[in-house]
């Protein structure tokens, strides 16, 4: 990784506050930063190693030589300079979304396949330790049995039509039902929303038969974000609360209690929290969001040539399903 050369486009607060902390995090060094004001890319290249600031990422890419770079901008400019990234001959990360609409998704993903570059995009809840526990329990088959359903709820403050929250914020689980457990076939919605108080709910099947149901509301009622998932199978469940907090059960097996279990108190259930401690140094939000494994596992897959999870082909996916969510609550064929 040394031997990498690593840009970054982009200075806005989410980068900041988020991306170049966890990059940092990752031992990466970058060589050049470019923002739309260099006064800006000056700025945080002093903080991160010096790197060259730019105003012009075209500049950037010409001069740099870079094997990889991160693009972190508003959701109209990023599919265009991934593109320009792929064409220079560099790998990228890119924050979501990436593409407006699964057309555009689409285009990145063939630019990325022509060029033989690989595009990460930054779904970081996949990374989250608390949807990496979620999977753990699922995939011990002997103990939570086949899984059979998927259900829950992401609620923030409200911002935008129903189409930007979905795509802007809502996304992180769009694409989450489908990192747990697949792609979906069949999708059926209905919406409350009035104006920019989104209140929406929608209905699923997965492609392996599993069914599934969320709610997505931004209001003032929600100002304060909250997001559960549960999943359900034969002999178990587990359920994320806030990616602070996971709740698993295993039905007991060949257990006979000498009388009817409703008299007795022998339901266990297995939690699991994260720690509060102030030694963090600010990182853990890092840690627990998932934004510092993401980061990690992009260095990782372009060092050793594995393949990015997300991938830009997998986006397609993710942004098709916003897509397909967004007819089905407004009743659009």
């Amino acid at each position: 990784m040394n031997n990498l050369r690593f840009g970054f486009v982009g200075c806005g607060r989410h980068a900041k506050a988020n991306i170049y902390p966890s990059v940092k995090l990752a031992g990466i060094k970058l060589t050049s930063i470019c923002a739309k004001h260099i006064e800006n890319a000056s700025t945080v290249a002093q903080q991160y190693g010096n790197a060259t600031p730019y105003d012009d990422y075209h500049k950037m890419l010409s001069k740099e030589n870079l094997d990889a770079v991160f693009v972190v901008l508003p959701e109209t400019m990023q599919s265009s300079v991934v593109i320009d990234c792929l064409n220079a001959g560099a790998h990228v990360f890119v924050e979501k979304p990436l593409g407006l609409n699964a057309s555009e998704a689409a285009a990145v993903a063939n630019a990325s396949a022509k060029t033989g570059k690989k595009v990460m995009v930054g779904f970081m809840k996949r990374y989250a330790p608390a949807y990496l526990e979620m999977k753990r329990f699922m995939n011990d088959h002997n103990a939570f049995g086949d899984v059979l359903s998927l259900t829950g709820m992401f609620v923030a403050r409200s911002f935008g039509t129903e189409e930007f929250f979905i795509k802007n914020a809502a996304i992180h689980y769009v694409d989450i039902i489908r990192f747990i457990l697949g792609d979906i076939k069949i999708v059926k919605g209905f919406s409350n929303s009035r104006g920019e108080v989104i209140d929406t709910t929608f209905s699923f099947e997965y492609d392996n038969g599993c069914i599934g149901n969320m709610f997505f509301a931004g209001a003032p009622s929600w100002a304060r974000h909250n997001e559960e998932l549960l999943v359900t199978g034969i002999n178990g469940f587990v359920k994320v609360e806030n990616m602070r907090r996971v709740i698993a059960h295993n039905a007991a097996k060949d257990y006979k209690p000498p009388v009817p279990r409703w008299q007795l108190m022998d339901e266990e259930d297995r939690i699991i929290t994260s720690i509060d401690t102030s030694s963090s140094g600010g990182w853990k939000d890092l840690y627990l969001n998932g934004y510092a494994g993401e980061i990690q596992n992009f260095v990782d897959c372009i060092t050793n040539n594995l393949e990015l999870n997300p991938s830009a082909a997998d986006n397609v996916k993710t942004m098709q399903f916003c897509d397909d969510i967004i007819k089905a609550i407004q009743r659009i064929d």
